[in-house]
């Protein structure tokens, strides 16, 4: 019953991650200040804000150390999520968990942890913002206050980012509507000011004075409707013009680029080929970047997970049923891993799976998948798995997508 209550905070806990929908590969320059006080409030020359997915640490913001991920079984900040206040380590070098780990045997040698847990508002941990040195400290009780201060003041801003991207998506519906309102408008107005015009001619032939003044308010009134219609229209598509890489949105050019960015590193540290294939057509197509990379990236963290050392990992992006406003964006991730029997592909896809280690012996978390997984079903899109063992992998995933915009 405790590991299904365990599983169960720890699926919650991803799904919260996914909901502030973050994109890596970006820069969080307005977290770099809260980073920078945080080494500054407690005199060490290391500080990060870290954020825990579900096989991989993400780093959004250092400072005194250049590092943008790192796998989750090195993280110590993966224990700190799970403390209520606090998680402080002395002496890192002579602890069995971690005297092994690459910051602590290798450079920079560290030796002193202190982190603080990022809590939203529901008490659910998405990760931590850290100190470390190479010597020991003792913090005060003023500091440590202070840290989770820096770590509340984090999470508004994490909070701040969601909120306006909400907005955004909440005021695009909007946008919508408006220009099908005002596109709806135009044809019965239009017939108006005809009748009207028509009307208008006849009533002068009978000189009725009465009923040609108010004919000609009708018809001033009907065409202000209409150019105010035309004004909105006119005005959306100007916006659409300038804003459209404003958008919270992504092309399959884009998408690769940051695929690439995020998670060409993780295959590095195992001598694994990593590809991005892109279709060529349709490849400037604009379209939402909800959740997208989260899915995906968590598809792709697993292939390497499970790949062999000189292995490779092909992903393929396309669109597929393209109309002028939506399409299907359909990704496949093909591994040369050790595969699977149809017996785990069915538990995988009934969430009945049995986390294992990867070809390295990464520690399995088991989440990454059930993740995606949920998140594709609640975008009404689909799954397939094509697996055989010694063989690897091919997994098929296709949701459907607003288009924003057409391109040639």
């Amino acid at each position: 019953m405790t590991n299904i209550t365990n599983e169960k905070k720890e699926l919650d806990r991803l799904t919260t991650l996914a909901d502030y929908d973050i994109d890596y590969s970006r820069e969080f320059e307005d977290l770099d200040d809260l980073s920078k006080l945080a080494a500054h409030i407690s005199g060490t020359p290391i500080s990060l804000i870290n954020l825990i997915g579900a096989n991989t640490q993400w780093s959004i913001s250092e400072f005194g150390m250049d590092q943008n991920q790192i796998s989750r079984n090195d993280s110590i900040c993966d224990y700190t999520i799970h403390e209520k206040d606090y998680l402080e380590l002395s002496d890192l070098d002579k602890s069995e968990d971690f005297k092994d780990k690459p910051y602590v045997a290798g450079d920079p040698s560290l030796k002193y942890y202190f982190g603080v847990p990022l809590k939203t508002k529901d008490g659910i941990s998405i990760g931590a913002v850290c100190v470390m040195d190479k010597k020991n400290h003792s913090f005060s009780p003023e500091k440590i206050e202070m840290l989770k201060i820096i770590a509340e003041e984090v999470m508004r801003r994490l909070e701040h980012r969601k909120l306006v991207k909400d907005l955004k998506e909440k005021l695009e519906e909007a946008d919508d509507v408006s220009r099908k309102v005002s596109h709806d408008i135009r044809g019965p107005i239009g017939g108006i000011i005809g009748l009207s015009q028509i009307i208008k001619d006849n009533a002068e032939e009978q000189s009725i004075s009465d009923i040609i003044e108010l004919i000609e308010m009708i018809h001033k009134g009907g065409k202000s409707v209409l150019d105010l219609a035309d004004e909105i229209l006119s005005t959306h598509r100007e916006l659409e013009k300038q804003s459209d890489y404003k958008r919270e949105s992504l092309t399959l050019a884009i998408l690769k680029e940051k695929l690439i960015d995020l998670y060409k590193p993780q295959a590095q540290l195992k001598d694994i080929n990593f590809k991005v294939v892109v279709e060529l057509e349709h490849k400037e197509l604009l379209f939402p970047k909800n959740k997208i990379l989260q899915i995906f990236g968590n598809m792709i963290s697993n292939a390497i997970k499970f790949t062999e050392r000189d292995g490779s990992v092909e992903i393929h992006l396309s669109f597929e049923q393209v109309t002028e406003a939506k399409a299907k964006l359909a990704f496949s991730v093909k591994d040369s891993g050790v595969g699977m029997t149809a017996e785990q592909i069915d538990l995988m896809m009934n969430h009945q799976a049995q986390s294992t280690p990867g070809t390295d012996n990464e520690r399995g978390f088991g989440f990454g998948f059930q993740l995606s997984k949920h998140l594709i079903t609640s975008m009404n899109g689909t799954l397939t798995i094509v697996s055989e063992i010694g063989k690897g992998s091919e997994i098929n995933v296709k949701i459907p997508v607003k288009l924003y915009q057409l391109k040639d």
